[in-house]
């Protein structure tokens, strides 16, 4: 049994069993999101990944598996001096698919992305990467996707290498990573996967530098310029946080209203628990220093229900 080094994200999907009743379609839509994706991220690491002036042949090697609402994703890593690359584009696919998984069907999840030894087949999969990986998904408590310190550790390290990776490592995580108040740090999926030009021709153009030859040149001649957010994807994110900010509401007054059944209050907290999270993560994004969209913030409101002796909270 051979075991190799794999980036895996594991993650559950909240909600889904209650989404199933309603369609039961979603299973197919949501495997079918998934793969497009996927061949999105081969297309794009196949390119990374093959040096200049050789045919693209061979696609990274991700795999993924999906039980009922539990979705394992795998990415073989590379071991060369350029493998930051492909983790980070393989980090934004995780926030991508995250964000399909909101965008397309409201559903939120919750997991973990680690590194470690894995054993996958077709028929098997186990190791101590799947083991960090489920544990990550619940110790992460709230609708998030949480990276294991063993990934930010490897980040920095790369960022160590030299400038241009520092700048593409800087840029890359700025709107990708988000840390909560509990030190841990997770995805932010309100973002555009391919928002950066990595490697700009230069600071008045919004166009990628066209060679492997023209980037060593112009990093050889310290013309590189750094990183460029796009400003066309702020518009993208206005749309997405719009679409957010009403789904939260929404199901913040869903659950809003407390109960004297004490087996459906304990429920109901536990839900509104994980809708309260969303709303300061939200505002959070909204605040962020590439989005400054603080119209878009939901205001949080709290009354005393004299009834059930408890504080029913609301949003306006």
């Amino acid at each position: 049994m051979d075991f190799s080094e794999y980036y895996v994200a594991y993650f559950d999907v909240l909600g889904y069993k209650d989404a199933f009743k309603k369609s039961e379609d979603i299973s197919a839509q949501l495997i079918k999101s998934i793969g497009s994706s996927i061949v999105l991220m081969k297309a794009i690491l196949s390119i990374i990944n093959t040096p200049p002036d050789e045919p693209i042949e061979k696609n990274p090697e991700i795999e993924y598996k999906i039980f009922s609402d539990n979705f394992l994703i795998c990415y073989k890593g590379t071991t060369d001096s350029l493998s930051a690359i492909p983790l980070v584009y393989f980090l934004r696919l995780i926030a991508s698919i995250q964000r399909v998984f909101f965008e397309g069907f409201q559903l939120i999840v919750r997991g973990g992305i680690t590194k470690g030894p894995l054993y996958l087949t077709k028929e098997f999969v186990g190791g101590k990467a799947l083991i960090d990986a489920v544990e990550l998904e619940s110790s992460a408590v709230y609708p998030r996707i949480v990276v294991d310190d063993c990934i930010l550790n490897e980040l920095n390290s790369f960022k160590t290498q030299n400038d241009l990776f520092k700048s593409f490592i800087d840029a890359s995580c700025l709107d990708l990573l988000v840390k909560d108040t509990d030190d841990k740090v997770s995805l932010n999926y309100i973002m555009s996967y391919d928002a950066w030009i990595m490697y700009p021709k230069n600071e008045s153009q919004l166009k990628q530098v066209e060679s492997f030859e023209e980037l060593e040149k112009n990093v050889r001649e310290g013309r590189q310029s750094k990183p460029i957010y796009n400003p066309e994807s702020l518009k993208t994110i206005y749309a997405i946080l719009k679409k957010h900010k009403k789904f939260v509401e929404e199901k913040v007054n869903e659950f809003s209203q407390s109960s004297n059944d004490v087996k459906e209050e304990t429920k109901r907290l536990k839900i509104l628990k994980k809708y309260l999270w969303l709303v300061s993560f939200h505002n959070k994004i909204c605040d962020h220093e590439l989005y400054r969209m603080s119209e878009l913030k939901i205001n949080l409101k709290s009354e005393f229900n004299e009834q059930t002796l408890a504080f029913d909270v609301s949003v306006g």
